[in-house]
C-alpha cells in the first residue's frame, strides 16, 4: 500500500501530542469502523450537506484528486463571481487540507468547518486553525474563521437555519497556529524516517489507539493505566521512579484505598475481599430482586418531535425478576416501536413490570440518570418512578469498594468482571455491545433498514439487552458466594 504524500489534518494533529502516534497514523491502516462510527460518519455527510443548502450559490469541489481538487479550487477562487466554494482544497508543501466552506469576503476569505457537535470544544477549533494554517501557507488571505456546530434549540421541523450555531473562532485560531508552527516545519520530516522516533511514556499514551498493540504499550501487562482513578500527577511520580507495571509499585507509594486493593490483587494474584462490608451490601438487597438494563439511542438530528440534537432517549430494557436467590428468573422486557416516540408507553410498562417491593439491581449509574429523564418527562409518574429510583442498588459498586479480581485489570466495567468470576459472554449474540445497538436503533428509525431485516435486527437488540441482565444475575451470584 502506497503511503500518503502529504500530511493531513489527522496526522499532524497526532503529532501535536506525539511524533510517534503521527508516524503510525501515517503507515496503519485505519481499522474497519465499528456500526456505530459508520452511523456518525453517515450523520456527519448529512449534516455538512444541510450546512450547504444555506449557501445555494455554492459551488463543491469534488474531485477526491487532492492536486487536481486545489487546482479546481484556485479556479473558483479567481472566478470574482464565485462567492462560496465547499470542500475547498488547499496544497502547501507537504501539506493538504479542505475547508467545509470556504466564503468570498470584501478582502479575503472566510474558512467555516462544519461539525456535528452542540457544544464548543478545543479540538473542534484546532481542527480549524489546521485548515487555516495550510490555507495561509498556501498564501490564501484568510481574515475569519469560524465554526458552525448543532444548536441545542433545535427541534424537528425546524429550518436548516436553525439547526445551525456559528462561533467566530479566529482569535482563538490564531493562538492555536502559534503553537502549530513550532514543530509546523518538522512534522514531515520525522513522519517520513524508516523507523518513528523513540517512543515517551506520557500522559497522552493512555488514549492513544496504538498504544498497547503497537507501540510502548505492547505485551505490557498491567500496566499502570489500569489503575482506577489515575491523575496525572501520580503518573507521573511512577514514571519518575521508572515503574510501569502495578505489581511493581511498592508498598510504600501513596495511592488511594482501591487502588491499593488492584495492586494488591495483582501482586499476589489472589482476588482482594473485604467481606464484612460486602457481606453487609449483600444483605441489604431484598428480594424479590429486579435486574434492570437499558439501551438508548441518539441521533445528530432528532428524528422525534421535541427531541434536541444528540438527546438520549430510552428505547429498550431488559427485567429478570427472581424470588430469591435459588429460584428462577421471570423475564419481562420491552422494545420501542422504531417508527414513534413509545417513551411515555415505555415508562408504564416499566413501572408494572418493576412493581412496589424488592430491589432493582442495575450497573452504573445510568440507569438512574434515565429514570430521573423519564420523571421529568411524565410527572403524572414521578412518584412511581422515584419509587423505583430509591430501591436501586448499584452492582458495580462492590467492585469498585469491596472485592477486587486480578483478571479484573484494574477495571469494573461488566466486560471485564463478567469473564473473570462467570462462564457467561456475548460472543454468540449478533450485537455485542451498546454502541452497536445504539446503531441498529438508529437504522432502524432512519427506515435504513430493509422490512425483510427489521425483525432480526430486534430480535437481536431484545436478546443483547436480555443478556446484560443475565450478567447481572450471574455477578450477584458470584459476589454472594464470597460472601459465604
Amino acid at each position: 500500500m502506497a503511503l500518503p504524500t502529504r500530511v493531513s489534518k489527522r496526522v499532524f494533529l497526532g503529532a501535536q501530542v506525539c511524533p510517534t502516534r503521527a508516524w503510525f497514523l501515517r503507515r496503519l491502516p485505519a481499522p474497519e469502523p465499528t456500526l456505530g462510527e459508520e452511523l456518525r460518519m453517515q450523520e456527519g455527510n448529512e449534516i455538512g450537506e444541510r450546512a450547504r443548502r444555506l449557501f445555494p450559490e455554492g459551488i463543491l469541489v469534488d474531485d477526491r484528486d487532492v492536486t487536481r481538487a486545489a487546482e479546481r479550487t484556485a479556479q473558483l477562487m479567481a472566478d470574482a463571481k464565485v462567492k462560496v466554494i465547499f470542500e475547498a482544497t488547499f496544497l502547501a508543501g507537504d501539506y493538504v487540507a479542505r475547508a467545509d466552506i470556504l466564503i468570498r469576503e470584501r478582502k479575503g476569505w472566510q474558512v467555516t468547518e462544519v461539525k456535528s457537535n452542540v457544544k464548543l470544544k478545543d479540538e473542534l477549533i484546532e481542527d480549524l486553525a489546521f485548515t487555516v494554517n495550510v490555507a495561509r501557507h498556501a498564501g490564501i488571505r484568510v481574515t475569519s474563521a469560524r465554526l458552525m456546530l448543532l444548536s441545542p434549540d433545535y427541534r424537528r421541523g425546524m429550518k436548516d437555519q436553525q439547526l445551525f450555531q456559528v462561533f467566530d473562532a479566529a482569535e482563538e485560531v490564531d493562538a492555536i497556529i502559534e503553537q502549530f508552527e513550532e514543530i509546523w516545519d518538522d512534522v514531515p520530516g520525522y513522519i517520513r524516517r524508516k523507523a518513528p522516533i523513540e517512543p515517551q511514556l506520557i500522559w497522552d499514551c493512555r488514549s492513544c489507539e496504538f498504544f498497547e498493540n503497537d507501540c510502548l504499550g505492547k505485551d505490557a501487562d498491567n500496566h499502570v493505566f489500569n489503575l482506577p482513578y489515575l491523575r496525572e500527577p501520580t503518573f507521573r511520580r511512577l514514571v519518575k521512579l521508572e515503574i510501569t507495571s502495578i505489581d511493581r509499585i511498592p508498598d510504600g507509594f501513596p495511592l488511594s484505598e482501591q487502588q491499593h486493593r488492584v495492586r494488591r490483587a495483582i501482586g499476589t494474584r489472589k482476588p482482594v475481599v473485604d467481606h464484612a462490608a460486602l457481606s453487609r451490601a449483600m444483605a441489604s438487597i431484598e428480594f424479590p430482586a429486579h435486574y434492570l438494563d437499558f439501551e438508548t439511542v441518539k441521533t445528530a438530528v432528532p428524528v422525534f418531535d421535541d427531541l434536541r440534537p444528540h438527546a438520549s432517549i430510552v428505547t429498550q430494557y431488559s427485567v429478570l425478576r427472581r424470588e430469591s436467590p435459588d429460584h428462577d428468573c421471570d423475564h419481562y422486557e420491552y422494545l420501542a416501536d422504531h417508527r414513534r416516540d413509545c417513551r411515555r408507553e415505555l415508562a408504564e410498562r416499566l413501572v408494572e413490570d418493576l412493581g412496589t417491593s424488592g430491589s432493582i439491581l442495575v450497573y452504573s449509574s445510568y440507569e438512574k440518570t434515565m429514570l430521573k429523564m423519564l420523571a421529568s418527562l411524565f410527572p403524572d409518574l414521578d412518584a412511581e418512578i422515584e419509587g423505583c429510583i430509591e430501591r436501586l442498588f448499584d452492582l458495580q459498586k462492590p467492585f469498585k469498594s469491596w472485592f477486587c479480581h486480578p483478571d479484573f485489570c484494574g477495571r469494573t466495567s461488566i466486560k471485564m468482571t463478567l469473564p473473570a468470576l462467570c462462564d457467561l459472554d456475548y460472543d454468540d449474540l449478533e450485537v455485542q455491545d451498546g454502541d452497536a445497538a445504539v446503531a441498529h436503533f438508529a437504522r432502524l428509525m432512519r427506515g435504513e433498514v430493509e422490512p425483510r431485516q427489521i425483525n432480526g435486527i430486534r430480535s437481536s437488540l431484545l436478546a443483547y439487552c436480555k443478556r446484560d441482565t443475565l450478567a447481572m444475575v450471574k455477578l450477584h451470584d458470584a459476589l454472594l458466594e464470597h460472601c459465604q
